[in-house]
């Protein structure tokens, strides 16, 4: 399930939505609903592919706008919408709304009803920014020796890049479809996680969190846009959440872990305390000192068919990815 991403693209009857130009449409069900959790139409997309496959996922889609399947919580905004137990009695409400079948929910943890069917989720994995680091080089000297030298191996080989931030407010079009660009060539053969619309999309983070959003930019000797990593800041806490670069000098540069690296500089010495890397490359962002927060997709329906075909993939396909964790600070 990790694989799937909802998407807030959809469009569904005018009666049960309110237009939020942000981050897409999100549906509202006023009859009697008042829990706090905002409920999304999930859309499923995939940036390439064969005719045949765009087609059926259109016609996916095209069935999903009648709102029977929602998304509790805002999909776009990965790790800082995820529920917590104590959403389950809205969540039930949910059900009890006209026309929805299945609620698609994202839970810390894993929910304890039996009520819903559950997915192990790769982890979001966290970096605890600490206090006594005044600098890049405490950060790295707070590691054991092979994990220190991968870091400057990964800025040795990325030296001849040079950073620039900037926020969103201050992101032009050019700077939008690059973006757009980078970020679905990067995903492209990895994922079915990318709405239709990457630059409606970034837009929308631009105008939902303004200079809330910022974004580096990782250009070459020529001024050229090598990659990109933007993340939201929500009080001391700051979220990854797209990252796009240059497949064909990811390797050799080590343009990954050089803007994580990038976010980590930014953060350091700023009151920022934590960083949500994400929950992809989970192996990477370890050797980075990020820990892992358990996470899990829930889906709650009413639907018996659905239902036993859920449990039927989980039993005998369904085999959640694996990874290994690496301890690179030297108290561990």
């Amino acid at each position: 399930m990790s694989v799937f991403c909802f998407t807030t693209g959809a469009l569904c009857r005018s009666t049960v939505l309110n237009a939020e130009p942000a981050l897409g449409r999100r549906l509202q069900y006023r009859e009697s609903y008042s829990g706090n959790t905002i409920l999304y139409i999930p859309e499923f997309s995939k940036p390439t592919g064969r005719y045949v496959s765009r087609l059926f996922l259109r016609l996916f889609n095209a069935s999903l706008r009648r709102g029977s399947v929602v998304f509790a919580g805002n999909p776009c905004t990965p790790g800082m919408s995820v529920l917590h137990s104590d959403n389950d009695s809205d969540i039930k409400a949910v059900l009890n709304q006209k026309g929805i079948r299945t609620v698609v929910c994202n839970f810390w943890n894993k929910p304890q009803s039996k009520d819903y069917i559950v997915f192990p989720a790769e982890p979001f994995m966290l970096l605890k920014i600490r206090p006594e680091w005044g600098k890049m080089e405490d950060y790295k000297q707070s590691m054991h020796s092979k994990y220190r030298v991968r870091v400057n191996k990964a800025l040795n080989c990325s030296q001849h890049l040079h950073s620039e931030w900037q926020n969103g407010s201050e992101l032009t079009e050019e700077h939008i479809g690059l973006m757009s660009v980078l970020l679905s060539a990067t995903l492209a053969k990895k994922t079915l996680a990318l709405p239709p619309d990457l630059k409606g999309l970034i837009k929308g983070f631009c105008k939902e969190y303004g200079n809330d959003y910022q974004t580096v930019f990782c250009r070459n000797e020529d001024g050229d846009i090598m990659g990109f990593l933007s993340a939201v800041k929500t009080d001391d806490k700051v979220f990854a959440m797209h990252i796009g670069y240059r497949a064909e000098f990811a390797r050799d540069w080590h343009l990954y872990q050089r803007l994580m690296l990038d976010l980590i500089e930014k953060c350091i010495n700023t009151g920022i305390r934590e960083i949500q890397l994400g929950r992809t490359a989970t192996e990477i962002k370890s050797t980075l000192g990020a820990e892992p927060m358990e996470n899990s997709i829930a889906i709650f329906t009413k639907s018996v068919i659905l239902k036993y075909a859920l449990n039927i993939y989980k039993r005998f396909f369904f085999k959640p990815k694996e990874y290994t964790l690496r301890r690179p600070f030297r108290e561990y």
